[in-house]
């Protein structure tokens, strides 16, 4: 079988598409030593079967021509929607090595969209259980559409189709495929930039602290409460989750750099916001060969940013306030691709300029304005998603695989063998001199919250001392948005402690707590909606 970019490859039905002048953007954002990704992580209490599993991938990707898509053109213009994958996107790893480390590989190895998919999928065995690792190029999918992605995936290995397809990508006679998905390439190094001293003194940025100057992405996992109840400011505006969110990190962001003896002046988080409010990408998929917009438009957000200044930030109830004002304000216009003068001569350069010449200006003008543009950080929030949670299926052929599991259908209690979802988190990644990007996913009665750190920010020492900041700053303004609630706040828990090996934490960091299940009885349907990133609850 030949691959949609080989000669033998069927054609594709669906019409190529020029990049929009956000995406011409987004692509000279992207760097090789700093991938522009998003992905989830899922944590299974089982094991599953890989080749039932990488079945259901490959049907998943048939089904959205953005999952499959690749660049073409002299300067990257257009996406070509191959009719097949171009290459395997999905891997085994069953050598040890941890769920977490791969999900770091995936996001920090460059993605080569000219030939492979901007898809990477990756079943991790574990002896505590089975983990789903999935990144995807940013340019292709935002953290929505890919959550809807991995739900569908998940769904189909729930409920198999009995139709098998000739082609579902290369199989060794051996059995099962083991290994890495196609297209991983090593991770690129790079060298400190000349302005690096300089940013680290502007007041703008987290002040780096590693041992040496690292390459690459790392993640730091961690579990906050969902706050309850109403939170209300003192003059009565409400707070929702994403405020709590944002102006922890503000406060977080400014602790780090005071106890690192630096100056912050005025801070910028960056807030993407879900441009769609249709349903989500999993339902909306077409059955005939002519998909719809909302199957080939990609990145489908815009971004905000959150300002404070040194004098709010002393003053929580102040900071507070002023994040409220501003995602308030957010919620009334529709956000740019890249918000701020930067994003509109890029989008005018993008527009204007002659092909030939234009993605050349934009690399430049990126590079050049990122130590003085760039945002602090970047705070995104998928909303809740219970429906991930809970039993997947058929266990994978092996004795004490699953467990006996208890699901609730149209016909009433049903039980049987199989494994489950007990958690999922979303990650991100942001390159430097940003290089922190916290992502949200919020399951049953708690967020699951992942630190996203380029390693010329933070070491494996350091991000667990940040995100411990971050908690505290959290319960913090939980505690000021509840202090007119019948209902106190829960007490934040202590940071969860990536399972994966690492050098140990400070001797400072308290101890550790294992992430548990959400308890299912605890999920109500009314609750199971998928918002976008400026929730309104």
């Amino acid at each position: 079988m030949g691959w949609a970019h080989e000669g033998d490859a069927p054609a594709s039905p669906i019409p190529d598409r020029v990049l929009t002048p956000g995406e011409q953007i987004l692509a000279a954002s992207d760097r090789a030593s700093a991938p522009l990704t998003c992905g989830l992580l899922v944590q299974i209490d089982g094991r599953l079967d890989p080749d039932q599993l990488r079945s259901a991938v490959w049907a998943v990707i048939r089904r959205h021509p953005m999952a499959r898509a690749v660049l073409y053109g002299s300067r990257q213009h257009a996406w070509r929607f191959a009719a097949e994958p171009t290459a395997d996107p999905f891997g085994f790893v069953d050598d040890g090595t941890d769920g977490w480390r791969v999900q770091e590989l995936l996001s920090s190895a460059p993605f080569d969209l000219r030939r492979y998919p901007p898809l990477r999928v990756a079943l991790v065995r574990r002896p505590e259980g089975d983990q789903l690792c999935v990144v995807a190029h940013h340019l292709a999918f935002d953290g929505l559409r890919l959550a809807a992605l991995v739900t569908e995936i998940l769904d189909h290995y729930r409920h198999p189709s009995d139709e098998h397809h000739p082609s579902d990508g290369p199989r060794p006679a051996g059995g099962t495929v083991r290994g890495m998905p196609a297209g991983m390439s090593a991770v690129v190094r790079s060298g400190a930039p000349g302005w690096s001293a300089l940013v680290r003194r502007s007041g703008r940025y987290i002040t780096p602290l590693t041992l040496g100057r690292g390459d690459g992405y790392g993640f730091h996992p961690m579990v906050l409460p969902a706050p309850s109840g109403g939170r209300t400011l003192p003059d009565g505006r409400h707070m929702t989750v994403n405020d709590l969110l944002l102006g922890a990190a503000h406060l977080a962001v400014d602790r780090w750099n005071a106890r690192r003896g630096g100056e912050t002046g005025r801070l910028r988080i960056r807030m993407p916001v879900d441009l769609v409010t249709a349903p989500s990408f999993a339902a909306s998929a077409s059955s005939s060969s002519f998909p719809g917009p909302a199957e080939i438009s990609g990145n489908r957000t815009g971004q905000t940013i959150i300002m404070s200044e040194a004098a709010e930030r002393a003053d929580p109830v102040r900071l507070a306030g002023r994040v409220v004002e501003q995602t308030c304000q957010a919620k009334q216009v529709v956000p740019p691709p890249v918000p701020g003068v930067s994003g509109a001569l890029g989008i005018a350069a993008a527009r204007f300029v002659p092909g030939p010449w234009r993605s050349t200006l934009l690399r430049l003008g990126v590079a050049a304005g990122r130590p003085l543009l760039a945002p602090t950080a970047a705070v995104s929030n998928l909303g809740r998603h219970d429906a991930v949670a809970g039993p997947i299926g058929t266990a994978a052929p092996r004795a004490g695989s699953g467990r006996l599991l208890v699901a609730v259908g149209s016909g009433g209690l049903v039980a049987g063998t199989g494994p489950a979802v007990t958690a999922v988190y979303f990650t991100g990644t942001a390159g430097m001199p940003q290089g922190l990007f916290i992502g949200v996913l919020g399951m049953g009665d708690r967020l699951n919250v992942t630190f996203g750190h380029h390693r010329q920010l933070f070491g494996p020492g350091s991000v667990p001392a940040f995100a411990d900041l971050f908690r505290a700053s959290f319960a913090e303004l939980v505690e000021i948005g509840s202090a007119g609630s019948a209902t106190p706040p829960a007490s934040a828990p202590p940071s969860v402690a990536s399972p994966r090996s690492a050098s140990p934490a400070p001797a400072s960091e308290p101890a550790a707590a294992p992430a548990r299940r959400p308890e299912r009885s605890r999920f109500s349907p009314a609750a199971d909606q998928r918002r976008g990133t400026v929730p309104t609850r």
